[in-house]
Order: structure tokens, then sequence, then C-alpha cells
């Protein structure tokens, strides 16, 4: 089971991509996560998040024409805004790893 679901990730942003798509794109934020700070909990929220975001960033850069919706509707430039959000999700997790 996957971090976020297909409609996690609609509720960020508007696209042609069937859920199908979508949940092909959420296993490879999700891969991506594991990757970089390990397998986490399914039921973290900051995680839920960063791979909402992570996934919504990759639609953006395969489907153009997609946009932002919700919270990030009026952003003119979401990827932005997404990569910032992101560096800051990871970040928190990082410096959790350098604790332990």
């Amino acid at each position: 089971m996957g971090y976020c679901t297909p409609s996690d990730v609609r509720a960020i942003i508007k696209t042609t991509l069937t859920d199908e798509e979508i949940e092909s794109i959420i296993e490879t934020s999700d891969a991506y996560i594991e990757k970089l700070i390990g397998p986490q909990s399914t039921t973290d929220k900051l995680v839920k998040r960063l791979s909402i975001l992570l996934t919504a960033r990759l639609i953006k850069t395969r489907d153009p024409n997609s946009r932002a919706i919700g919270e990030y509707k009026e952003t003119h430039n979401p990827i932005r805004v997404w990569n910032r959000e992101i560096e800051e999700i990871l970040g928190a997790y990082r410096r959790d790893l350098r604790v332990v």
C-alpha cells in the first residue's frame, strides 16, 4: 500500500491522467521516499504529504496541461512551491536520522 492515493493527489492537481497512471507515479514517488529516508509508517501524515507533493510534481512535468488546485490554485509556479515543501519535509527527516 502506498503512502497516498490518487484521490489524495487529485486534491492538489487537476489532471487527465487515470487513477492507474497516478498509482504508477505514486509507486515511483514512494520508492524515492524509501530510498532517501527508508521505509516509513503508512500512517505518518508528513510522509503522506511528501508522497502527494512528489507525485503532483511528477504529474505536472508529465502532463503540462495539468493545473494546481485546492490550496495551490493561486500559485503561479506550483512546482517551485512544492519543491520548497518537499525539501522542508525531507530536511526534517534527515535531521531525525542524524540524531539516531
